[in-house]
């Protein structure tokens, strides 16, 4: 436990983005244009470094003009140089656009190329395209959700989101409690993100840890 600690006071100094070498915790507070080098974006455009309340975040503003090979989001922030298989992933996320039956925030993970990869999508209520975990392999996304709720309520106030993975297993977590998500993915390791299918948001921080 005391290593963990050390870790995210490393990150936190550093505005870093990638696990250090032998360490179990990956953490980005997402607060300034100095850690741009450690995201890659599909579309560096459509985001910005902002501030709300004097807290630093990092803010999708609008649309992607990124045009991805098979059906999948289109504003993604991807964190270089670090891969998960097993994890659970923390993210302090405020969905800001419309309110809309697929007003939707993502959490990437698994990601090995623009045609291969895992994402959860939250949405404010669920259909065969939204409020599912989703995989890409290859082929247009695709639900493997294997039960969720009814959506989930974005309002206009930040939100804590969790995602864990242990081997084939998916359970997301939205304000704490029971899933809102669970899922059946393959197996294999990849890296994570954030981002929208084609909505805005703020993320304040991006937290994985391996068991």
């Amino acid at each position: 436990m005391n290593g963990l600690v050390k870790v995210s006071l490393v990150f936190a100094t550093l505005l870093a983005g990638c696990a250090l070498p032998g360490s179990r915790a990956l953490v980005a507070p997402l607060a300034s244009a100095a850690e741009q080098p450690r995201l890659e974006f599909t579309d560096v455009t459509a985001w910005q470094w902002s501030t709300e309340d004097g807290v630093g975040c990092l803010e999708l503003l609008g649309p992607s003009h990124y045009q991805p090979p098979f059906r999948s989001p289109l504003a993604l922030a991807l964190v270089r140089d670090a891969d998960f298989e097993d994890f659970t992933m923390r993210v302090r996320a405020r969905q800001t656009g419309r309110e809309y039956a697929h007003r939707d925030l993502v959490f990437v993970f698994a990601y090995r190329d623009a045609a291969h990869f895992a994402y959860a999508h939250l949405a404010t209520k669920g259909d065969d395209n939204a409020h599912h975990v989703m995989l890409v392999d290859g082929a247009d996304r695709r639900p493997v959700t294997t039960a969720r709720t009814e959506g989930v309520a974005w309002g206009d106030g930040w939100h804590d989101i969790e995602v864990r993975r242990e081997g084939t297993h998916v359970k997301v977590f939205f304000d704490g409690g029971a899933p809102v998500l669970t899922a059946e993915v393959p197996e294999g390791a990849g890296r994570v993100g954030i981002g929208s299918f084609d909505d805005t948001g703020r993320f304040r921080s991006l937290r994985v840890v391996r068991p």
